[in-house]
């Protein structure tokens, strides 16, 4: 299930990171995130404070335990500003895509894909103009994801994030219907159970 979550799955969901962190230091660093600098305990309490977190819970057992998280925000990065979107739309009727993150003890099996079908499935059902989502342009299993699931790559830059220097970052857009939208720009996510 993939839901909203909540000040009280704070350290649930921070868990995932340290988990994906410590992986990562034993093999491949395909996310180019920092520990402790991004995506680190702020980042998360303020993701779930702007009702901004989501999370994919085990439905065995008690469901406290997380598979996959996710933001999906309103607010662009600043050099998103720089890409040249295939899709035009103002900035309410974007949704954007951050710091999504599978659990290594479930890679490669399809959770990456769930995560991005609920939001590009509550972006058509708000009618939304576009999905965008960004990615060090060195993350394979993320910029799989993207084209396997029929995002279009808007360019390649180079940007800082995470106070770690300049990458190359890939940007990913996607849109409804073709990217026609309602126009109104008022749609938001206010679902807690998986619903928009």
């Amino acid at each position: 299930m993939i839901r909203r979550a909540t000040g009280h799955d704070i350290d649930t969901v921070q868990q995932i990171y340290m988990e994906l962190f410590a992986w990562e230091r034993r093999h491949e660093a395909y996310s180019k995130w920092v520990s402790g600098v991004y995506p680190n305990r702020t980042t998360i309490r303020r993701a779930v404070a702007k009702q901004e977190m989501y999370a994919l819970w085990d439905e065995k057992g008690e469901g406290k335990k997380i598979y996959a998280a996710m933001a999906i925000s309103r607010e662009q990065p600043e050099d998103y500003a720089r890409v040249n979107w295939k899709f035009r739309a103002p900035p309410r009727s974007v949704v954007v895509v951050r710091a999504l993150c599978v659990s290594p003890l479930r890679f490669r099996e399809g959770l990456g894909t769930q995560m991005m079908h609920f939001v590009m499935e509550t972006a058509s059902r708000m009618r939304c103009r576009a999905v965008r989502f960004d990615v060090w342009s060195g993350n394979v299993p993320a910029v799989s994801l993207c084209e396997k699931l029929g995002f279009r790559c808007a360019g390649r830059k180079n940007a800082v994030r995470f106070s770690a220097g300049a990458d190359e970052r890939a940007y990913y857009e996607w849109a409804p219907a073709g990217g026609e939208g309602n126009g109104t720009g008022r749609a938001s996510f206010v679902g807690s159970q998986g619903k928009a």
